[in-house]
């Protein structure tokens, strides 16, 4: 992670007691990241380690905005991210992971936690998202009605709300009524 030697964090060595620490992610870091939704970001991550014995607590606190696309228009949309995530690193015979916890070999001096921000901005992501209402592109909006499901079907003349059938598949429907 050569593209992220500022986020290493030297563990073997650091004073008991808490050590403050703090990155700034702009765009180049999403971009080095290879994210596919984040298009740009200014974001701020205040990270405490608090070093008692030979376990490390990190406590990671992230707030900022971050670019990502609109589920519905496909335009970029601002999320505000304001979270923070807390683990422990210690030290083992081999490298293991675990909720919330990371076991580094005696041979790893460092403990890179860029790829445990980006995770944790990640997370702060909701599965839906898209702009307020009547903030979509308009142009975008009025394409989506047009083509969404149901939008340009047809219902029977009785009015019995019974969508006409695509006359490909009349054929089938005869077999399966036929049975």
């Amino acid at each position: 992670m050569e593209k992220f030697d500022e986020f290493d964090l030297l563990l073997k060595g650091m004073p008991i007691g808490t050590q403050d620490f703090s990155y700034h992610l702009g765009d180049d870091f999403f971009r080095n990241m290879e994210s596919a939704d984040v298009s740009a970001g200014d974001v701020d991550v205040a990270l405490s380690v608090k070093h008692v014995g030979d376990i490390y607590e990190l406590c990671f606190t992230v707030s900022g905005v971050i670019s990502i696309p609109c589920d519905r228009c496909l335009d970029p949309m601002q999320h505000h991210v304001d979270t923070t995530y807390v683990m422990d690193v210690k030290y083992g015979d081999e490298y293991r992971e675990g909720d919330d916890q990371v076991v580094l070999p005696h041979t790893i001096a460092a403990f890179n936690v860029a790829r445990v921000i980006y995770d944790t901005v990640m997370l702060t992501i909701p599965i839906m998202h898209v702009h307020p209402d009547g903030e979509c592109n308009e142009e975008m909006s009025r394409l989506l009605a047009q083509h969404a499901a149901g939008a340009a079907t047809n219902a029977d003349e009785d009015g019995d709300g019974d969508m006409e059938c695509d006359p490909r598949w009349e054929a089938l429907k005869r077999l399966t009524d036929n049975n």
